[in-house]
């Protein structure tokens, strides 16, 4: 996969890092949850289908925006700074 390289310290590391993957899933946790909240409070027109509460809805869709927005931060395994990729 791609590297990535640090723009402090110039040292290159594994975009797919089990660190990297960890941070990920933890925000796209809880954005998900943030996400179910606030769907809970509004219904989903389903046209001839009826409605439902949008709690699923908003939890797939926070957890999608956690997930990417997380993507685009690291932290250097080697210095530990924290910068956008």
């Amino acid at each position: 996969m791609a590297n990535i390289t640090c723009p402090s310290c110039s040292k290159s590391f594994d975009n797919n890092a089990p660190e990297s993957l960890v941070t990920r899933t933890v925000a796209a946790a809880a954005f998900a949850g943030g996400g179910a909240y606030l769907g809970a409070g509004i219904g989903v027109a389903g046209g001839p289908f009826g409605a439902m509460a949008g709690t699923i809805p908003g939890a797939l869709l926070g957890a999608s925006f956690g997930w990417l927005i997380a993507d685009q931060v690291r932290r250097c395994p080697s210095c530990g700074k924290v910068f956008k990729t």
